[in-house]
C-alpha cells in the first residue's frame, strides 16, 4: 500500500496544511518525491537511482499543484517526463494518457540509448562471431510490436520510430 502508516508517503500525507492530502493530485506529487528520494521505494532504481530528481520549486506541494492545474491536470492523466533522462520540472513534464506514456517509456534493457531501438547482429556461421548490421525501431501498442524501420545508425532508427509514431498515433500525442 502506498500510504501505510509510518512510511514516507504516509508522513508526507499526514503533515499538510492545504487540505489536498487525500486527492489524486497530491498522491501523484508524493509518489514523484518518493521515487526520487527514498531507496526503500520499489521504483527508486528507475528514478532516484538513475539520478532523476525534481526541481526545488516542487519540494512543496502548492507550487506543483498550481503548475498541474495550469497545465491540463485531470484525474484521467498521469505525470510524464518528456525526456526520460531529464528531471521532474515544469519544462520537462506534462500530463499524459497511459497511451502517450507507453510510447515514451524507457526500456531498461535497451543499450542503444534510444527508446524502441535495438541493435541487430548477424552471426558468422564459420567463426560464430556476431557483427552489428544496423538498428531496428519498433513501437509496442496494445500488446503488439509494430515495425517502424531499420537504419545503419541508432539515431536513424529512432528518427524512423518518431516519424512512424507521428503518422500512426497523432491522435494520442
Amino acid at each position: 500500500m502506498p500510504f501505510q502508516k509510518g512510511n514516507e508517503l504516509w508522513k508526507l500525507r499526514n503533515n499538510t496544511k492545504h487540505g489536498m492530502s487525500h486527492t489524486r493530485l497530491y498522491a501523484c506529487w508524493a509518489s514523484m518525491k518518493a521515487r526520487c528520494n527514498y531507496e526503500s521505494n520499489p521504483f527508486y532504481q528507475r528514478y532516484g537511482g538513475r539520478g532523476i530528481t525534481y526541481c526545488e520549486e516542487w519540494e512543496n506541494f502548492e507550487p506543483f499543484m498550481r503548475w498541474a492545474l495550469a497545465n491540463g491536470y485531470s484525474d484521467s492523466l498521469t505525470l510524464d517526463r518528456i525526456d526520460n533522462d531529464g528531471n521532474y520540472n515544469p519544462n520537462n513534464c506534462r500530463w499524459a494518457t497511459q497511451q502517450q506514456q507507453a510510447l515514451n517509456k524507457k526500456h531498461l534493457s535497451n543499450k542503444t540509448g534510444f527508446t524502441g531501438v535495438r541493435a541487430c547482429y548477424r552471426k558468422n556461421s564459420r567463426t560464430g562471431e556476431r557483427k552489428l548490421i544496423g538498428y531496428r525501431a519498433t513501437v509496442c501498442r496494445n500488446m503488439k510490436e509494430h515495425y517502424c524501420g531499420f537504419s545503419k545508425t541508432a539515431k536513424g532508427a529512432f528518427e524512423k520510430r518518431q516519424k512512424y509514431i507521428e503518422e500512426h498515433y497523432a491522435d494520442t500525442l
